[in-house]
């Protein structure tokens, strides 16, 4: 049997969040993304803060952070899949499938988890799933919205030049040179 090494909360490192490699071009998806991100560290900061996770208040928080953390993702996903759907995305339904799976395996660690005593191995056994899945989640998939969001922009843009725009007096213009015309 191949050896494997024990994987320590010390052994994971911060998620850091990089503009260049994470935004999507949708300020509130990043805004959740970043939160995401925080949360996850958050869970980190955890595990490396409790002394005895076995104690019943270091439990309570546990199974407190588990459930912010699919409450708030749950929140998220319902945003971003209305922004796939809404910009008519060609991976509207992959995006949607990926987030039924995440559902379904953080479903499958919580149910695990809150069965019985919560280790701070299974924790970080679900760190590592979340952190590994939201990374490339993020760079595989959300960030193909930037090209809708440059899009819009570029919509937006368009519309609201008003050098493009016919002025108000072009109106009066074109009277008076019609009236030039005929005399």
């Amino acid at each position: 049997m191949p050896y494997q090494k024990e994987v320590l909360w010390r052994d994971i490192m911060p998620l850091e969040w990089n503009q260049e490699k994470y935004t999507t071009g949708y300020a509130h998806i990043d805004e959740q993304h970043y939160q995401l991100f925080d949360g996850l560290n958050s869970l980190l900061i955890f595990l490396k803060d409790s002394s005895n996770i076995e104690r019943p208040e270091e439990q309570e928080k546990a199974v407190e952070l588990i459930n912010f953390l699919g409450e708030y993702a749950a929140n998220h996903f319902h945003d971003e899949e209305n922004l796939f759907e809404r910009s008519k995305h060609p991976m509207k339904d992959v995006n949607k499938e990926e987030h039924q799976r995440f559902i379904a395996k953080y479903l499958e660690y919580k149910t695990k988890l809150t069965a019985g005593a919560i280790t701070r191995g299974s924790l970080i056994q679900l760190h590592i799933f979340l952190q590994s899945w939201l990374i490339k989640h993020i760079s595989k998939i959300d960030t193909s919205l930037r090209e809708c969001a440059a899009q819009e922009e570029a919509e937006r843009a368009a519309q609201s030049d008003f050098t493009k725009k016919p002025s108000v007096f072009s109106r009066f213009l074109s009277l008076f040179q019609k009236k030039r015309m005929a005399a």
